[in-house]
């Protein structure tokens, strides 16, 4: 049986004004669900953004503004997650040569795009978010981060929501060469072009993370 995944991003451009999905992506979102193996997606639940930016000589100030409610994030079965999730041990994503870097330099490369530096502040934002994405995609930017994109996933399927999920939004980009047709398999992207947008646009850097208390991957750009 196919199985349909969720997606989410955030962007923060000049000024660190949010720019969010349109109310039609939105709404497309929630009837979606994704079934797998010991996975599945529940009743939709809301998607908080948290804006977290820094003024000199103010403190930290955070803003929330509920957006949509698609389904809630995967979590496996076999071991359910507390409600605090600082009571979870994250797992942060493998980078480097055999880790998401490779995979996000190879399409990089292909596509005719400068590389990304990979960014360790970024790293621990993305992971910040994933960790804090408990009963549903929460999307934080924190001090640093000026884009943000989450999907579904597991630690070795970071190729396959970076592609699939992500970049073939717009199957036609270069470098992409086709593989949509078989890469977004499993995908239901509604029209949606915002996250291939953010991930071939013009930042510099990137930090990707994942948490085993909520399988979402998290990617932050600046």
């Amino acid at each position: 049986m196919l199985s349909i995944k969720n997606i989410s991003l955030v962007a923060a451009f000049a000024g660190l004004a949010v720019a969010l999905p349109t109310p039609a992506e939105d709404a497309a979102l929630v009837e979606r669900q994704w079934h797998g193996a010991h996975q599945h997606w529940k009743q939709p639940e809301n998607v908080v953004w948290v804006t977290i930016t820094e003024t000199a000589g103010a403190p930290t100030v955070a803003t929330a503004t509920a957006v949509y409610t698609p389904p809630a994030a995967v979590v496996p079965s076999a071991a359910p997650v507390a409600a605090s999730s600082s009571s979870a041990a994250p797992a942060v994503a493998s980078s480097g040569a055999t880790g998401y870097m490779a995979i996000v330099s190879k399409y990089r490369a292909a596509g005719g795009l400068p590389a990304l530096t990979q960014d360790s502040t970024l790293e621990a934002n993305a992971l910040k978010t994933s960790t804090d994405s408990v009963g549903g995609l929460k999307h934080e930017l924190n001090p640093g981060s000026m884009a943000q994109v989450l999907a579904p996933g597991n630690p070795n399927n970071f190729e396959s929501v970076y592609v699939g999920g992500w970049l073939c939004e717009i199957p036609t980009l270069p470098g992409l060469d086709g593989i949509c047709s078989t890469a977004s398999q499993g995908w239901s992207h509604d029209g949606q072009t915002g996250h291939a947008k953010i991930l071939t646009g013009s930042y510099s850097k990137i930090g990707c993370s994942i948490s085993s208390n909520t399988n979402v991957w998290a990617c932050d750009l600046a």
